[in-house]
């Protein structure tokens, strides 16, 4: 904070030398620089959830690990596709949808819309169950997705 009011001061000095001025043009008060510490504050936290919700892809279309409840994050097509689960498999299935997810081993659901205040993603190793036919990819785990693009 001290290190605010000194840029302020500072501010205010260079602003009053560059008019050949005696007096400091703005007067900041310390509520107003709490108050504009606080907006930006907010603004950056509103950056950080978006970048959180909407993170880039790699390149086999998986997005991240999402946590689930019973309402459902991804509510179409909700189907365990069983020991022969694959993201191909679940990717046929999901067809016309924006999203797939991948869910406790067996379990393949679709949808249209990631970004969900209720459904956040979550670590990584949230979703470390195995996929039941494809033991080297991630299938999420109980109640959490690995989400991938329907169309990478």
């Amino acid at each position: 904070m001290k290190t605010c009011l000194v840029l302020v001061a500072f501010l205010q000095l260079a602003i009053v030398a560059s008019r050949g001025e005696h007096k400091p043009v703005v007067s900041i008060t310390m509520d107003k620089v709490k108050s504009r510490l606080k907006d930006l504050g907010k603004a950056v936290k509103g950056l950080l959830k978006t970048t959180d919700k909407e993170a880039d892809p790699a390149s086999d279309g998986y997005i991240g690990c999402y946590k689930d409840d019973g309402r459902r994050h991804l509510k179409y097509k909700i189907k365990s596709l069983g020991n022969s689960i694959t993201l191909a498999k679940c990717r046929e299935h999901c067809k016309g949808y924006s999203y797939l997810g991948m869910q406790y081993r067996t379990f393949c659901l679709c949808g249209h819309k990631l970004a969900n205040k209720r459904y956040t993603r979550v670590p990584e190793t949230d979703c470390s169950m195995a996929c039941a036919g494809e033991k080297k990819r991630k299938c999420g785990g109980g109640f959490r997705n690995s989400i991938y693009l329907v169309k990478p």
